[in-house]
């Protein structure tokens, strides 16, 4: 299709107005999104460089897959109590230390959102934080900060555990063990950089001496557990699909299958219908992944991303400082705006730039980058967002200020940590 200039200006324009609708928060962001597919389209039509049978031609549906299955485990998975059972016992190895506490919940999110969608892991970890910290009468925003905050960074590590991540391994065709092996080393480290930060940061609070740790004591976690036999089911699935997303190298079966075959034995060992069971999947947040990526193929179709990615490569030709600018602009985007509409434009500007370079150093970057640059300010992850709504919901409002105290801090801090590792990966 020929491509003018006046097509590029109004796909930046429609593009740019998306992302405010998105980021503003005023409409929820399916709504941004689909809204924004609707004026891209219809300027493709009008202007006759995308048509909406090629803007669906967009869209990986790969991506989408692999999250309707998680998002299908995960919610089947949470009906047992599971969660709320490690999150009981875990506090009661703290025998009431408040910074025990925030170890413990907080390497707990981290640990599991390397394998569970970090936004489902707040939700399940934030009402029981709360519950217990109110028990023990400590303020509980530092633990809930802690979660948010390193569950993002717990979600770098693994294909499977955030959504940019997710995006990334389908399109760059690396496996989960290549996302094992590359970040999991820099996401230890600043993992151990950011809970040092923390007990630096919340020095006096963790030493405030907790009240009626009689009581914590005398919760029975069992008692959490509303279908043991479902649990253990659920487990060996869990094992199962990991060893899968393990061995992808070796049997080629798509992550997404994976999933999918996931999500629907997870339906076979539930006695729940599946009207019941799919109340568990994020619809909106399909749809939003359905629109994002037509939404960013009207920039492909005009030639903008080629073209951003050219403007990028003509800086220097030394991958390694591309590499290192990828991570820091994309990581301070996603700083401002929510890190999977940032992952969601970077992706083909990265796509791009493999043509010339062929170096899985831009792929580890953009991930580095979006996963760790989103803690940076309340609104840069999904995670974050969930966490200040839900801290109001609770009573425990978290300020901008407390986030940027510990977020701020520590973002800067793990994306330094990964520029180091870039240095090494050369």
């Amino acid at each position: 299709m020929g491509k003018t200039d006046l097509p590029q200006i109004i796909t930046i324009v429609i593009f740019v107005i998306s992302y405010i609708l998105i980021f503003s928060g005023r409409l929820e962001r399916s709504v941004a999104a689909l809204i924004g597919l609707f004026m891209m389209v219809s300027a493709g039509y009008a202007f006759d460089f995308m048509n909406f049978e090629e803007a669906l031609l967009h869209v990986n549906w790969e991506v989408v897959i692999l999250l309707f299955g998680m998002m299908t485990y995960v919610g089947l998975m949470e009906k047992t109590g599971f969660f709320r059972y490690i999150g009981i016992k875990a506090i009661k190895l703290s025998k009431g230390n408040p910074w025990l506490i925030f170890l413990y919940l907080s390497l707990i999110t981290t640990f599991v959102s390397m394998v569970i969608d970090n936004v489902t892991t707040i939700l399940l970890m934030i009402p029981l934080t709360v519950e217990i910290a109110e028990m023990l009468e400590i303020n509980p925003v530092p633990v809930m900060l802690g979660e948010a905050v390193l569950s993002n960074i717990g979600g770098v590590a693994t294909m499977i555990g955030d959504p940019p991540n997710i995006m990334i391994g389908l399109v760059s065709g690396y496996t989960f063990n290549d996302f094992v092996v590359h970040l999991f080393p820099p996401v230890m480290v600043a993992l151990i950089v950011s809970t040092i930060l923390a007990g630096v940061i919340y020095r006096k609070w963790r030493r405030v001496e907790a009240k009626n740790i009689d009581k914590l004591m005398k919760l029975d976690p069992s008692r959490y557990i509303r279908n043991k036999r479902k649990m253990k089911y659920y487990l060996y699935l869990l094992f199962a699909m990991i060893f899968f997303f393990a061995s992808q190298s070796y049997t080629g079966i798509s992550p997404s299958f994976v999933a999918l075959a996931g999500g629907v034995m997870a339906l076979v060992i539930s006695t729940e219908g599946p009207k019941e069971a799919f109340k568990a999947v994020e619809w909106p947040t399909l749809v939003f992944f359905i629109a994002l990526f037509a939404l960013v193929g009207g920039l492909d179709e005009v030639g903008l991303l080629s073209g951003l990615a050219n403007g990028i490569a003509s800086i220097s030709s030394n991958v390694l400082l591309i590499s290192i600018l990828i991570l820091w602009v994309a990581g301070i985007s996603s700083a401002f705006v929510d890190n999977i509409p940032i992952t969601a434009a970077f992706i083909p500007v990265v796509s791009s730039l493999m043509v010339d370079y062929n170096s899985g150093l831009l792929w580890w970057a953009l991930a580095m980058g979006v996963g760790l640059g989103g803690n940076i300010t309340p609104i840069g992850s999904s995670a974050g967002v969930i966490t200040m709504s839900l801290s109001k919901r609770y009573g425990h409002g978290i300020t901008n200020r407390e986030w940027l105290k510990f977020g701020t801090v520590t973002g800067i801090a793990s994306m330094a940590v990964c520029t180091a590792f870039l240095l090494i990966m050369v």
